[in-house]
C-alpha cells in the first residue's frame, strides 16, 4: 500500500513539473472577396467557382481551406512567403477538389503580429501557359461560333431574358415533338493528347441533366453528364480522357447533347461563357 501511495505521489511531482512548448507564433488570414481579372477579348468572362485556396507558407503545404475560412499562418515571429492557388470542384464533385493550375497563384511576403487577423480580397487571373482554344459568350455581333448538329431534332436560340447569364446566353428546348437537342462547335480544335489538362469551362443553367464531350469522326466520345440546376453554376470539366482514349482523332468539336425524358415535358437547357483551355 505504501509503495502504491508513493508512485502516485511521484507521478503527481513529475506531471506538475512537467513544461510544455509554448505555440508557435501565429496569425490568421481570410479571403474578403475571390475574383479572376481577366481580358475580355483575348480570355472571356472573369465568371468563376473558386471553392477552396490551397495555402503554402515558406514553399511548404499547410492545407486546403474553403473560401471564408480562416488560414493560419505560423511565423515565429519571422517574415514569411505566402503562396495561395486558386481551388476547383473537378467536374463539379465535391471529393475532387483540386488546384486549379490555369491561375497564377497568389504570392504575398508578410510579418504580422501575431494573433492578429486579416481580412483581405483574391484577385487571381489565368497564367501565360493558359492556351484558349475557344471562346463563345454568345454576345458578339459577328455571329456565333456553335451550330446544330445533324442528329438534333431542334434548334437553339440566343436569348438575352431574365434567364440569361452575362448578357446573351443560348437556350435548347425539347417540346413533345422534339427528343434530342444538340449543339456543336463550328470549328474541331487539335487538342494534346496524353495531358491532363484539357479542359471546358461553361457556365449552365437546366431542369435535365445534359452530356458534354468531343467528337472527331462519327463516334462520340461523353466527357460528363451534367445534373440538373435551377439557378445559374459553374463547372469545370476536364476532357483529358475523351481527348487520349481510343478512338483517337487529330482534332475534335464539343458538343452539348440533351435527350428527353419520359418524367419532364419541356427540358430546357441554357449555356454561357464556353471555354475550351490547355497548357
Amino acid at each position: 500500500m505504501r509503495l502504491f501511495l508513493l508512485l502516485i505521489a511521484t507521478f503527481f511531482l513529475l506531471s506538475c513539473c512537467k513544461k510544455y512548448k509554448p505555440a508557435d507564433a501565429a496569425f490568421f488570414i481570410r479571403a474578403s472577396d475571390v475574383s479572376v481579372a481577366t481580358n475580355k477579348v483575348t480570355q472571356g468572362s472573369g465568371s468563376h467557382k473558386i471553392t477552396d485556396l490551397f495555402l503554402y507558407v515558406d514553399g511548404k503545404f499547410q492545407g486546403a481551406y474553403p473560401v471564408g475560412n480562416l488560414m493560419p499562418i505560423v511565423t515565429k515571429n519571422n517574415s514569411v512567403r505566402i503562396n495561395v492557388f486558386a481551388g476547383i470542384k473537378n467536374n463539379g464533385i465535391s471529393k475532387t477538389r483540386v488546384s486549379w493550375n490555369f491561375y497564377d497563384y497568389l504570392q504575398l511576403d508578410t510579418l504580422v503580429e501575431s494573433g492578429k487577423s486579416i481580412d483581405r480580397p483574391f484577385r487571381f487571373s489565368y497564367n501565360s501557359n493558359t492556351k484558349f482554344e475557344w471562346i463563345e459568350d454568345f454576345d458578339s455581333s459577328a455571329g456565333v461560333s456553335i451550330l446544330n448538329s445533324s442528329t438534333s431534332s431542334t434548334s437553339y436560340s440566343i436569348v438575352s431574358t431574365e434567364d440569361s447569364f452575362e448578357g446573351k446566353s443560348l437556350e435548347l428546348s425539347l417540346t413533345q415533338a422534339n427528343t434530342i437537342a444538340q449543339v456543336e462547335s463550328s470549328i474541331s480544335y487539335s487538342l494534346p493528347v496524353g495531358s491532363s489538362n484539357v479542359y471546358l469551362e461553361l457556365n449552365y443553367k437546366c431542369n435535365q441533366s445534359f452530356e458534354v464531350g468531343l467528337f472527331g469522326g462519327p463516334e462520340l466520345k461523353p466527357a460528363l453528364n451534367i445534373n440538373a440546376q435551377d439557378s445559374w453554376n459553374k463547372i469545370y470539366v476536364q476532357l483529358s480522357n475523351a481527348v487520349s482514349n481510343s478512338p483517337v482523332y487529330n482534332t475534335y468539336k464539343v458538343y452539348f447533347k440533351m435527350v428527353k425524358t419520359t418524367d419532364n415535358p419541356n427540358p430546357k437547357l441554357f449555356l454561357d461563357n464556353i471555354k475550351l483551355i490547355r497548357f
